[in-house]
């Protein structure tokens, strides 16, 4: 992994170490390097490079906006940057519910993007056909970047994105079709007893960006809340449930 820093105090480059080390506790990462990068190196865009075209499912090309491509018939281009907001299709969890969301959105449907970052499932919903998205998430920067993205695609008039969680006043008085929240385990306990409500009759609520090591906890919130779990997919170390209404 890289990052990038524009200033490196000694308080700092303590936290850093701490957590190299509390990580290293239960993964191989190798030796922490750090390096001054001169001035002629432009860090801040030095992390396009890595993120590059990508296909996911039958149908879906995840296309950085600085990259050109000329979509083939089938195409469902969708077209992100993501700025500082998670979110590029290429972490598992993201890659399975960009999977899921091309299974289960139909044309008018109505879906919920809980923690949307980037914004890129809920750009995906749109260009699946969904009528209305509501995508919401508690950083008010990864907002800030998912409403330039759904300006720059132009769904704009089929999304309302809000700085917050559920339930709020962004999903008062709306239920949805598909309900998808990549966000932890924990953000998945906290939310699942929201879900029930705002699904409508047949609906699906897809929870992701949970590590395999939590999915029982995150199962057993899910069903605490009266949900059922329709399948579990595992993708790497990560876990992706799909639940339904009893």
């Amino acid at each position: 992994m890289r990052s990038y820093l524009p200033s490196l105090s000694r308080t700092r480059l303590a936290h850093i170490e701490v957590g190299v080390k509390l990580a290293a506790s239960v993964g191989d990462l190798g030796e922490l390097d750090i390096r001054e990068l001169d001035d002629s190196e432009d860090w801040r865009n030095s992390w396009k490079q890595h993120f590059t075209l990508l296909k996911v499912g039958k149908n879906l090309v995840v296309k950085p906006s600085w990259v050109d491509y000329e979509p083939i018939e089938g195409d469902v281009v969708i077209d992100l940057d993501p700025g500082l907001a998670f979110g590029t299709g290429y972490h598992p969890t993201t890659h399975t519910c960009l999977e899921a969301l091309e299974q289960l959105v139909t044309p008018g449907c109505t879906v919920l993007d809980v923690g949307t970052g980037s914004g890129i499932l809920t750009i995906a919903a749109a260009k699946l056909g969904a009528g209305h998205i509501t995508a919401v998430d508690i950083d008010g920067h990864a907002v800030r970047a998912a409403r330039k993205n759904f300006k720059r695609t132009r769904i704009l008039d089929r999304v309302n994105a809000e700085t917050g969680s559920i339930p709020g006043a962004a999903t008062r008085g709306r239920t949805y079709d598909v309900a998808v929240a990549n966000i932890s385990a924990r953000g998945v306990r906290i939310v699942s007893p929201g879900i029930p409500e705002l699904l409508a009759p047949g609906g699906v609520f897809v929870a992701s960006g949970i590590i395999v090591d939590q999915h029982e906890d995150a199962v057993a919130a899910i069903l605490a809340a009266g949900l059922s779990v329709r399948e579990t997919v595992q993708r790497e170390d990560w876990v992706t449930i799909f639940c339904h209404l009893p």
